[in-house]
């Protein structure tokens, strides 16, 4: 184990990417629509933090900075985190680089219901819909896995499994949008919703989703010991008082509640879960109590870059997750090419 990887450079890592994060936050409230500048936006926040009565800047000013661009900021921030997260879990559970959450069908099942609510035309009662639709689907693939869970199966057979849920879950995503071909307003809403989206978020939005996103990451965190037994093989997990069900329950409800969070509240992210724990590893090594807290915060810092970039870049609504795409899919290629050479 290098130097890198001990505690006081992780602490020193840890602290680099928590004030990157702090920066790009505060700069996030200046960047779109609308003439606001740093000092503007710093003394919106000081007044509502320190609940101050005399105005600081218009009204519009402050509902823009405070109401919008804020919670906003903070939820990409937290669907960053329980991306990158799950991935970390997912691939530590299956000990496969390769995994991500996507293969365990969770966000192709909140897609799927999420798209029948669109079809049925419940997203009209109100903006609570859709998030409650995908949620329910998230539910719906959680308790198909854990079925598998519980039986003495191997973890290749659980991943397989995963695998083909999440093609039947996408399948009838499929069968739906061709059966509405017609309606397309049902066809915009779809693609809109499966590309990622940050925009219109509230604080409401923001509130629904900490809940089992906070709930997901104390599940993970719980999980480190066990998932770096696992690294040693499962007969050697067990040799060392691993309850190997045990831990895919848990595994597999913390990837459920992160993934079914993020997917409810901000649609299909892709590569987000896939790529960040890789960085993760190259940063401070593979033992998971440094892995799950760097991958966290470089899974937070890295979509809410890629959300301010895309707002200051153009002043086109690029959805986010064509932007994970079409970062992550070379940079993972590099990172399996220079892992090859080094092998």
């Amino acid at each position: 184990m290098t130097a890198a990887a001990g505690p006081r450079p992780l602490a020193l890592i840890l602290l680099v990417f928590a004030v990157g994060t702090a920066g790009l936050l505060t700069l996030s409230l200046v960047v779109g629509p609308g003439n606001v500048t740093l000092p503007t936006a710093v003394s919106v926040l000081v007044a509502h933090l320190t609940a101050e009565t005399a105005p600081v800047a218009s009204r519009a000013i402050d509902a823009l900075v405070w109401d919008l661009r804020l919670p906003r900021s903070l939820l990409a921030l937290a669907v960053g985190a329980a991306l990158a997260t799950a991935g970390t879990v997912t691939q530590g559970l299956f000990r496969n680089p390769m995994a991500e959450p996507g293969v365990l069908g969770i966000s192709a099942a909140a897609a799927m219901t999420a798209v029948l609510g669109f079809m049925l035309g419940l997203d009209e009662l109100g903006t609570w819909v859709t998030p409650l639709m995908a949620a329910g689907g998230a539910a719906l693939g959680l308790l198909l896995l854990a079925a598998l869970a519980t039986r003495q199966i191997s973890m290749t057979t659980l991943l397989l499994s995963g695998v083909s849920m999440a093609a039947l879950f996408s399948a009838i995503t499929t069968l739906m949008l061709a059966v509405g071909t017609e309606r397309w307003d049902l066809g915009l809403k779809v693609i809109r919703w499966l590309m990622g989206s940050f925009e219109g978020r509230s604080w409401a939005h923001l509130s629904w989703t900490m809940a089992p996103i906070l709930a997901g990451l104390v599940l993970a965190a719980w999980l480190v010991l066990d998932l770096d037994a696992l690294r040693l093989g499962p007969q050697t997990a067990q040799s060392l008082g691993i309850d190997l069900v045990r831990t895919r329950w848990v595994a597999l409800l913390s990837v459920a509640l992160l993934v079914g969070a993020a997917t409810a509240m901000a649609g299909v992210i892709g590569f987000v879960g896939l790529v960040v724990p890789h960085l993760a590893r190259l940063t401070v090594g593979s033992g998971h109590q440094r892995l799950m807290p760097t991958a966290a915060l470089i899974g937070g810092l890295s979509v809410l870059a890629v959300d301010v970039g895309a707002r200051s870049i153009t002043g086109l609504a690029i959805p986010p997750g064509v932007v994970t795409a079409l970062l992550g899919a070379p940079l993972l290629v590099w990172m399996l090419m220079t892992q090859e050479r080094g092998a």
